[in-house]
């Protein structure tokens, strides 16, 4: 009886570009519990939001500039 998983609802233009304002003056990766609140409060997948701020890291430390490994609360706001 495996019933087929629902698909994971892709981030809206509105997350990500709140995401990348987020990201682009601090880019360090938030702790995961504040990261999933923060999701949920917009509405998105804690999956995708913690895909995106891999993909951030991942790409900061292919272009060499490896972020901080500081972990921050993110904000609700």
């Amino acid at each position: 009886s495996s019933s087929p998983k629902a698909p994971i609802p892709r981030l809206t233009l509105a997350v990500r570009e709140e995401l990348w304002a987020i990201w682009k003056p601090d880019p360090r990766v938030p702790t995961v519990a504040s990261r999933h609140a923060w999701a949920v409060s917009r509405n998105a997948s804690p999956l995708r939001v913690d895909q995106w701020f891999s993909a951030r890291k991942s790409q900061a430390k292919k272009l060499g500039r490896p972020i901080s490994n500081d972990s921050y609360e993110l904000s609700l706001e």
